[in-house]
Order: structure tokens, then sequence, then C-alpha cells
């Protein structure tokens, strides 16, 4: 990028912020559940109630400076519709972030309209735009004031850095996904340790208000603690791993994945503030767009515009480093694909997409840290990882070769051979379309109904209670192994990531290949123990003459020599890349 103004340059600049505006008119009259549910009921509620005193109880779930803004919204009611009126807010704020993002980007480029260019991209972002103008969200009050934050510390100017860092706090619990950088700047000694007490004293006096107008001040204190109990799930489309987890799964996952995600974050932290790198802009915008993507990606509970400050540092990232200019729209597919899930009822799989390029844009960030710091990855870690990928290897092929098996391809097959011909009065068409369907029904969402309505041709249900219970039992464990299969290869995806972002990939193709032996031993134990010991998986007459022992014998043969092939494939391909 060459700071130089130029006509394209300049023309570029008129378009992006013509249809950002277009974009947002045409956005503005829509409207959402979060805004029926939540803003358009309190906007009524200081409305009906009058400022003073619907400040003064506990009307909304948002921290009180959000509840200001929407009262100065309300006293416009007379010539805005109320709609309107809400999204304003943050459209505001989308043009308070454009500003400070010309004023970063001008340090870099003072010369020239590169700075306006920065500008213009992030007011006509998609994400951006679809928050405030579409959603109606307030992602961009407390990102505006990161930005300030990020701003001030690049101008050495600290204690305004942590006056807006206690800003953006005082709106929305989300701005602490800047902390950890922040604490990398105190250790460094950017910032001074004292001016950390800033930032509980611009909450407290955000609070204030409300609290002489009536409202408990514990109440007003403590309103993040009750916003964090809302949701018990691990991943409100988060596009992070947690959605890879089951529901069920929350009470064991959660202590689990916030261990992990401060222990994670310790580590980043104390590697980066030991590193010899010189805190040049660059860096720091380097180390502040890895502490914004680090605590989502690693935090249960995320929802899924939490994203939305990486999505934004992103941006900064490309114009301080040209060679990541991919890293915004890698951000903006991600959170886009994820907001539209509720915005728009999109698949549920784009959360899942939204997580792997994540995890791409953090490792490669990660990697260019490590360039610039010119530190290795400690070798306990690297080994720990490589072990820990060894055993996964036949964890991930044991997955591959059971939703191999549940498909109607081998059920055809296995249904042909010699020894599986006799199904005690059923044909083998009637045999394939009820073993289809109740393999259908282990795979998919669908409820017990689904087979409680299936018939045989006198009007007898193909199943009882008793099977149909069993049944549920095998779906729920299908279920179970299905996330464990997903999780084994998203945790090997990231292995590899790391491993290249770390340089450790060599002793990664020896985990791969440690894997791949395990899993020949496997295979041959659990082929040998099908051969001699009766396999016996199922009870009662219908699923007997559907699933025999004989075909229980048989998935089992036909795994184990998926996965011994696979196996000794990995570990043969891995020496040959050694």
């Amino acid at each position: 990028m060459k700071p130089q103004k130029t006509n394209a340059v300049t023309l570029t600049i008129i378009l992006l912020m013509l249809a950002s505006v277009v974009f947002r008119v045409l956005a503005i009259p829509h409207s959402n559940r979060d805004m029926a549910v939540y803003n358009l009921r309190w906007y009524q509620e200081l409305s009906q109630k009058g400022i003073g005193e619907a400040l003064g109880t506990n009307f909304s779930n948002y921290a009180p400076p959000y509840t200001y803004l929407l009262a100065l919204a309300t006293l416009t009611r007379d010539f805005i519709p109320p709609l309107t009126a809400i999204k304003l807010i943050p459209i505001f704020f989308d043009l308070l972030g454009a500003y400070f993002i010309y004023k970063i980007v001008k340090l870099k480029y003072p010369q020239g309209n590169l700075s306006m260019l920065a500008a213009a991209i992030y007011f006509a972002a998609p994400t951006v735009v679809l928050n405030s103008a579409y959603w109606g969200q307030a992602d961009s009050i407390y990102t505006s004031a990161l930005l300030a934050c990020l701003y001030f510390l690049l101008t050495e100017k600290p204690l305004f850095s942590m006056l807006t860092f206690g800003a953006a706090f005082s709106v929305k619990a989300q701005a602490v996904f800047l902390l950890p950088f922040l604490g990398v700047m105190v250790l460094r000694k950017k910032i001074h340790w004292l001016y950390l007490g800033v930032i509980p004293l611009v909450y407290l006096i955000a609070i204030l208000p409300v609290v002489l107008l009536g409202r408990p001040f514990d109440d007003a204190l403590l309103v993040y603690a009750k916003q964090s109990d809302t949701f018990n799930m691990l991943s409100m489309n988060a596009p992070n791993i947690y959605n890879l987890f089951q529901r069920e799964w929350y009470a064991f996952i959660l202590p689990l994945g916030l261990a992990l995600t401060v222990l994670l974050t310790l580590g980043w932290m104390v590697s980066t503030w030991q590193a010899k790198a010189e805190l040049d802009n660059k860096y720091i915008i380097l180390i502040a767009f890895i502490s914004a993507m680090l605590i989502p990606f690693l935090l249960p509970k995320m929802h899924d515009r939490y994203f939305y400050p990486a999505d934004v540092l992103s941006l900064l990232l490309a114009f301080y480093w040209p060679s990541l200019w991919f890293m915004p729209v890698l951000l903006q597919l991600s959170s886009g694909g994820a907001i539209s899930i509720f915005l728009f009822n999109a698949d549920p799989v784009f959360a899942i997409y939204g997580f792997l390029l994540n995890a791409i844009a953090l490792t490669i960030a990660l990697r260019t840290q490590r360039i610039v710091e010119q530190r290795e990855t400690h070798p306990f870690i690297s080994s720990s990882l490589a072990w820990l990928a060894a055993i996964l290897v036949p964890v991930a092929l044991i997955g591959v070769g059971i939703n191999l098996l549940l498909t109607p391809a081998y059920l055809r097959v296995e249904y042909a051979l010699p020894h599986m011909t006799e199904a005690n009065g059923l044909s083998r068409s009637e045999r394939f379309q009820w073993a289809s369907q109740t393999v259908e029904y282990i795979g998919n969402d669908r409820k017990p109904q689904f087979l409680q309505r299936l018939r045989l041709d006198n009007g007898a249900p193909v199943f009882t209670e008793q099977e149909i219970a069993a049944l549920e039992g095998a779906k729920r464990s299908m279920q179970t192994a299905s996330s464990v299969w997903t999780l084994s290869l998203a945790l090997l995806f990231i292995f590899s990531l790391l491993a290249r972002a770390g340089d450790w990939t060599p002793k990664l193709r020896h985990g791969v290949k440690r894997g791949g032996w395990i899993a020949v031993g496997i295979a041959t134990v659990f082929a040998i123990t099908a051969v001699f010991v009766p396999v016996k998986i199922v009870e009662g007459e219908m699923l007997l003459r559907l699933f025999p022992d004989a075909f229980w014998r048989d998935a089992v043969l036909i795994l184990c020599l998926f996965m011994g092939m696979s196996g000794f494939f990995f570990a043969v391909l891995a020496v040959r890349e050694k």
C-alpha cells in the first residue's frame, strides 16, 4: 500500500460510503426477535414510565450506559419511529468507530487518503452494517471506545486509553476481550499499573445515575454477573469450538473451558511479555488483534456476534501488515455466517465453517507474532500436543468408519452376503426398507414418534416400545460418539495449524505415525475378539431379524479392516513425509 492519493482510491471511498448509507437505510425498517423482546420493550418502558422512574428500576439486562442512550432516543419519539431511533444509536457509533479507524491508520500513512479508505471500508463492512442498522445491537458502541483506547495507547496517552477502556467496559462486558492485551502493555510498562484503577472508577461513575434514581447499588454493580446466567449453552452460534459439543455436556465442559481459557491466555500473556520484539505500532496492533480473537475463541458461552471487535481490528491489521490483507475477509466470512443464523435463519453449519476460518486466522496471527518475536514453541508443549494427536488419530478413524457403516450402501452390501439372506419371514426389500429407516433414525434428529409411526403391511407396528427405547438409547450413544469424532477431527485440524504456526510440524508427523500404529493395534485386537467372542448387541424380535448377531460381527470386522488399513496408511505417510 503506497500512501499516495489516486483517483481510483478516491472513487472507491465515495462508492463505499454511498453503498454503506444505502444499505443502512434499507436495513433500518427490519425488526427481529431481539428488537421486539428487548430493545423496543425497554424503549416503551422509558417512554411510558418516564426516564427518571424507569432508570431507577431493573427494567433492562444491559448495563446502565446503554439505557442512558436509549433514554435519549425516547426524546425523539414525536418525530422518529422507535425502531429507527433505537438503531440510530449504534449507527452513530459506527461513525465514531470510523473516525478512530481513520486516526489510527493516519499514524502509519500521514500522507494520502489510505486512512480515509480504511474508514470507508470499516463503515461499509457487512458485519458492521448488519450489526447496527439491521440487528440494532450495541457492539459498535463499546468497540468504538476500544478503538479510542487503542488510539490513545498508540499516541502515548495511557490515562486516556484507560478512561476509554473503562467506558467500553461500562457498556458491554465483552470489552474484556482486550484485557489480556492491556495486561501485556502494563507488564511491558507501556501503561503504568496504577492507571488500571481508572477502569472500575469509570464503571462506578457510569452506574451512579441509576443508583441515585433508586436502583439498588448491588443490582447495578453486578449486572454482568446476571447476564452470564441468561443462557446455559456452551455456544450461542459463536464460531468457536464449543459448537461441536452436545448441549448435555454443558455442566462438564463449562469449567474445563474456563480453566483452559485462563491457562492459555496467561501463557500467551507471559510469552508476549517476555518477548524481545519492539513495541512499535505495528506490533501493538498485531497483539491487540490476537487478544480480541483469542478470548472469544477459547471461552464457552460466547454469542454469534462476540468476534465483532476482532472483525474491526482485523481491518487495522491489514493496513499495518499489508501481507495480511486477507484477514478481514476471513473474519467477515466467519462472523457474517454466524450472525446470519439468527438474522436470516441460515444453516447452523455456518458456525462450524466460521470456527474453521477463525482457527486459520488466529493461527496466522500467532505465527506472525512468533516470527516477529523470533522465538520457538516450548518443546514440552509441542511434544505433548504431538502425543495427544497420536491418541486422536484412532478416535477419528473409528468415527469415519462408523459413519461409513451408517449408510444405505453398506446395508445393501451386507444383506447381499450369503449368510445374511435369511430374515425370518421378511423379504430382502422389506428388510432393507425397515433397516435403512432405523439407521436413518439413529443418525439424525428425529424423535421416537418417527419409529412409532412405522407399520407393517398388516397394520402392526414395526417395533415394540422396548425396541424403540433401545433404539433411542443407541441414538444418544451415536450422537455422543459423533460429537467425540467431530471434536477429534477439529483438534487434529487445530494441531496441524499450531504445528505450522509454531514450526513443530515434524513432531506432529511423528504423532500421526504413532496414532496410525495405535489404530492398527486396536483394529487387530477388536478383530480377533469379534472372531472368537460372540457379538450380541440388540434384543427384540424385529431388531434381531433386521440386525442379527452376524450383522454386528461383520460390521466390527469391516470397521477393523478400515481402521487397520487407514492406520497403516497414516503411519507410512508420516514416515515418508518426515
